[in-house]
Formats: structure tokens, sequence, C-alpha cells
């Protein structure tokens, strides 16, 4: 069976994830997405961009050349930022990830 791209998870070597603990990694998140509130790592979010269900715990952290924080979907491949990222079931979030037969969703016909 082939593997499906999109639910890859990568890896990057300056990958903080390892080095956080739980209260900082939802410090982080929290100060990162001022639009969205993080209450536990476990919260999930919905990526546009590659459709994943992703969750506080799965985000990628990395220290960037501020001193400050950058954070990445972990899909491999996908470049979102978290202004990309929506509550799940919101209307901006992915067509794919609202019907389970993979096919468009009308936002009009709601």
């Amino acid at each position: 069976m082939a593997e499906n791209p999109s639910c890859v998870f990568s890896r990057p070597d300056n990958s903080m994830n390892a080095h956080l603990l739980p209260e900082e990694r939802l410090a982080i998140l929290q100060a990162a997405d001022p639009r969205r509130k993080w209450y536990s790592l476990d919260d999930q979010r919905v990526c546009v961009l590659c459709g994943r269900a992703i969750t506080g715990r799965q985000i990628e952290i990395t220290r960037d050349s501020t001193d400050g924080y950058s954070l990445r979907c972990p899909t491999e491949g996908c470049r979102s930022l978290p202004n990309d990222w929506f509550y799940r079931g919101n209307g901006c979030s992915s067509a794919k990830s609202q019907s389970s037969g993979g096919g468009e969703v009308s936002l009009w016909n709601a």
C-alpha cells in the first residue's frame, strides 16, 4: 500500500520539540497564534494547505535567528504557518477535512 505523503511527519535537525517542556510549548503556541486560543497541547487545528488535523504537540517549533520561535505544520513538505491553521469544523478549513469522501464542500450551501 502506498503511503499518503500528507500523512508523513518531518523532524528537521533544528527542531526544538524534544527540548521544550510542555508548559513552554503551550506558551509559545499561545504567543505565536494570537487569533486562536490554545488551551492545551491537545487542542486541534486543521491546516488549510495540507488538510491535516494537527495538535499542539505535533507542531514543529524551532528557534529563529532573532531568538524568537518559528512554528510550522509537521506534515512533510507543508510550509504553513499559524495563520493557516483553523479550528476543526471552521468554514475556512480544508474541504478534505470536512468530508469523509474527500470531495468539495460548498460553503454557499451551509
